[in-house]
């Protein structure tokens, strides 16, 4: 990951423009933004509302954006094609299995994100709010799911999804402790770029 001295950031901000010297000192290429305009971002419970959601917010010309929920709703967004990323699929996760996290994914799901181009998205800023056994926990279901999506060559895109952009350092040093390798963080900058610019 050393060669990659750029990187982009998503934020979830109705401002859609950063100084050059803003992004210089972040090490950051550009910034990608999620609002009202051009995306939506679908946090629900209910199967039938998703569906819903979804097929409303395609109908609008939206790129979806689906907050990680129970293992139906993550099936359900990972299932469908015209979802560009399921963000968090770890969160609402309370306690794990005996031998392996509850991680919010499997190697089906896996299977079917990447057989219909849904990428998952890690929300660096929700991580970067967690302290002690929570962030411990939350860091382990992650990089769970980092390798999941390694073996079935699902997309990643990791990104601050906050108000706030992160450094290419803070983005890079975390990247690494999840155990994203160099292609997959490659990938997930060129996922960005085909989502955010169509």
């Amino acid at each position: 990951m050393a060669d990659m001295l750029k990187m982009q950031d998503i934020l979830i901000s109705k401002t859609r423009k950063f100084s050059d010297k803003k992004l210089k000192e972040l090490g950051l290429d550009r910034i990608f933004f999620i609002n009202p305009e051009n995306s939506a971002m679908i946090d629900t419970e209910s199967k039938e509302e998703l569906r819903r959601q979804i097929s409303s917010a395609h109908s609008r010309g939206k790129v979806i954006i689906v907050m990680g929920g129970d293992d139906e709703i993550n099936r359900i967004a990972v299932d469908d094609k015209r979802v560009s990323i399921l963000l968090s699929p770890e969160r609402k996760r309370r306690k794990d299995f005996m031998h392996v996290r509850n991680s919010g994914l499997n190697h089906v799901l896996c299977d079917l994100a990447s057989k219909n181009d849904v990428s998952i998205g890690i929300d660096y800023s929700d991580f970067k709010k967690m302290r002690g056994k929570e962030a411990a926990e939350r860091l382990g279901r992650i990089m769970q799911n980092v390798e999941l999506c390694r073996k079935s060559n699902s997309p990643v895109i990791l990104a601050s999804f906050g108000k706030t952009p992160s450094s290419v350092y803070d983005l890079r040093a975390f990247a690494l402790s999840i155990g994203m390798t160099t292609d997959q963080a490659k990938r997930s900058l060129e996922k960005a770029k085909s989502i955010f610019e169509k």
